[in-house]
């Protein structure tokens, strides 16, 4: 018999949040969508932000490569840009970083309540970004990296090792300004996105997908949820 370390009894807080959204968000009507779909992904940022989800700027990215298969994490999207792009950073021989390398098409999920977005499209290093990047982290992220250079993202390390790492941020009085080599600016330029907002308790949503043409977009279709 299945036993369940955490279940919800009925759909009353999934009800309620949504109730409680719906007063804040209208519907998507097709005539009203901005020409530009990353305007629209930059208001419902701007919307998460106000409405104080924990992560608003964090994204699920999707990566496949033929040596370690699916996999995917949340980071943090650093920029939302006019021409069709966002930006992230990460260490470049991390898993996701290894992933993009061979594999460069990949997938960005962005969650906020009953909204979603969907990005696709295809991942490059921006290295001309890299620099300002890092120095918009906070101080003690970038007292981290420098720290967890010599050891490697991801590698093991002991428990008494990571109290000195913490112990080491606490007291550091450094101040870096240029990323070590294990921190990389990338740039995932979009060829589809796909908006989702569910403000019923049913499954007839707004769901609406822009593709890309050439340099601009083609008008946004609405899709059946």
């Amino acid at each position: 018999m299945q036993r369940w370390l955490s279940r919800t009894s009925s759909l009353f807080s999934v009800r309620t949040h949504r109730r409680n959204w719906t007063q804040r968000a209208g519907g998507l009507v097709e005539a009203e969508l901005p020409a530009n779909p990353m305007l629209l992904l930059d208001e419902w940022l701007a919307a998460a932000l106000q409405d104080g989800h924990i992560i608003e700027r964090g994204f699920v990215l999707a990566t496949s490569s033929a040596e370690e298969g699916p996999t995917a994490r949340t980071v943090v999207c650093r920029d939302v840009c006019e021409d069709g792009s966002i930006t992230f950073g990460t260490n470049p021989n991390s898993l996701k970083g290894r992933s993009l390398r061979d594999e460069p098409r990949c997938e960005a999920v962005f969650r906020w309540g009953t909204r979603q977005v969907r990005l696709r499209g295809t991942c490059a290093v921006d290295n001309d970004n890299t620099e300002e990047m890092f120095r918009t982290l906070p101080r003690p992220a970038r007292v981290s990296l420098e720290l967890l250079h010599p050891i490697g993202q991801g590698n093991d390390v002991s428990e008494a090792k990571h109290q000195e790492l913490l112990a080491d941020v606490e007291a550091s009085s450094l101040d870096p300004q240029t990323p070590p080599a294990t921190f990389t600016a990338y740039r995932i330029t979009a060829s589809t996105l796909e908006f989702y907002q569910s403000l019923r308790e049913d499954f007839i949503v707004d769901r609406f997908l822009y593709v890309r043409d050439g340099a601009a977009w083609s008008p946004p279709v609405r899709l059946a949820g």
